[in-house]
């Protein structure tokens, strides 16, 4: 019997903003309430979707035999997903080649790429980590200009602990 093996690839979904003219500080806010909208269904279509469209439907048929969105957070857009280990490669030049998610303009950015779905998890609380710091100063700096409001440290403390426990508790 053969065993299946897989790849695991943390990636993060980066909407592009125009953030220039008076009103940069509320586009800045409203696209991160867009990225709400993202779901696991959502995602898996889309990747099912990119695949065929840069490999056809012989590149689709391959990769969709493992492909499984294990997680994704739409707080802060990163995610992870089982593909075949020997398509691993083809997954990633398709999220590489995506301009738009749900016909709103992104890209993703591949963040690491493991064999194990323990690495991955790493790889994505330090990511989860350092995505959060940026929001919170970011949210700090919307509320100095007065287009927010203040968000305390203790909801840094609990967005943490909170994101870090969703990737922590995938099945391994």
């Amino acid at each position: 019997m053969v065993r299946l093996k897989n790849r695991y690839i943390c990636f993060e979904l980066q909407p592009q903003t125009q953030v220039d003219g008076p009103d940069s500080l509320e586009r800045a806010a409203t696209s991160q309430r867009s990225s709400e909208s993202f779901s696991i269904k959502g995602i898996h279509d889309f990747v099912r979707e990119q695949v065929k469209l840069n490999f056809g439907d012989s590149g689709a048929g391959l990769v969709l035999s493992g492909l499984q969105v294990k997680y994704f957070s739409s707080q802060t857009r990163m995610g992870i997903m089982r593909v075949p280990r020997d398509h691993c490669q083809m997954v990633s030049a398709s999220l590489a080649l995506a301009t738009q998610v749900s016909k709103r303009p992104c890209t993703i950015r591949v963040r690491h790429v493991s064999g194990t779905i323990k690495k991955c998890q790493r790889a994505a609380i330090r990511t989860d980590r350092e995505l959060i710091v940026a929001w919170h100063l970011r949210q700090q700096s919307l509320a100095r200009a007065g287009a927010a409001t203040v968000t305390g440290d203790h909801v840094l403390q609990t967005m943490l602990k909170e994101s870090e426990s969703q990737i922590s508790a995938l099945e391994i």
